[in-house]
């Protein structure tokens, strides 16, 4: 099984339009209701078992695991939610207006269609409603994007300022080749625990050969941060191009 995202802020949508789809001059759908999220399964019972003796010269890395648990790690996340409560704000309230704005549209329209000119003036408010709409979705999935390319980033950055110290637990260990833990059967599974999310992951290769915990504590004990980072701007011009007159 594939292991998930590094990040939490990678696990949802950024948001989802919450306003109906405008169908015709004539009549419009009703906003649809996002279906809800099934429970999570109850984490089966799991017997641990007895590896056989660690392969001499052989470790194993979880690359995902050592970037999101180390100091560093942690640090952009906390960032890469930060980032997100804003698009959520930013995407909330335009998403509410639109909303608002079809449930107008909406209770107006039996009363509007009672004479030719007000059923025109109905039909033109909802056309530029429908506009307001497909721009609000495009902006949506701008968003998405957006911090999709920004978690991306930030995981290149992590990932070169931990090559070095996985060399130097690669050295200390004598490691003759180091499997990433990707690559090696593995589970990773969600559970409810007491009404909180709790992350349960196992890896079928003996810890012994593991060397995720050395290389976190390397990361760590070396003291280093990132740059500062914002949202990527999708809708931003490229550097040097001439502005738009």
């Amino acid at each position: 099984m594939k292991k998930a995202s590094l990040f939490l802020i990678a696990s949802a949508a950024v948001l989802s339009c919450g306003a109906g789809t405008f169908v015709s001059s004539q009549a419009m759908a009703q906003a649809a209701k996002p279906a809800a999220a099934p429970a999570a399964p109850a984490a089966p019972a799991v017997t641990p078992p007895t590896f056989g003796a660690a392969v001499p010269g052989q470790c194993v890395l979880d690359e995902q695991t050592a970037m999101s648990s180390s100091t560093m790690g942690k640090s952009a996340s906390d960032r890469l939610v930060q980032l997100k409560g804003v698009v959520d704000s930013e995407l909330g309230a335009e998403g509410k207006a639109i909303e608002d704005e079809y449930k107008g549209l909406t209770a107006s329209q039996k009363t509007s269609a009672a004479t030719p000119a007000g059923k025109t003036a109905w039909e033109g408010k909802a056309q530029a409603w429908e506009g307001k709409r497909q721009a609000f979705q495009a902006k949506v999935q701008q968003r998405n994007q957006e911090m999709q390319y920004t978690q991306q980033e930030v995981m290149q950055a992590i990932f070169q300022k931990m090559i070095p110290q996985i060399n130097s637990v690669v050295t200390a260990k004598g490691c003759a080749t180091v499997l990433s833990a990707d690559s090696l059967l593995h589970y990773d599974m969600t559970a409810n625990t007491n009404g909180a999310p709790t992350q349960t992951s196992f890896l079928y290769a003996n810890p012994a050969m593991n060397i995720t915990t050395d290389v976190v504590s390397k990361m760590n004990a070396s003291g280093e941060t990132l740059p500062s980072f914002d949202r990527v701007k999708l809708d931003q011009p490229a550097a040097g191009a001439a502005p738009a007159k």
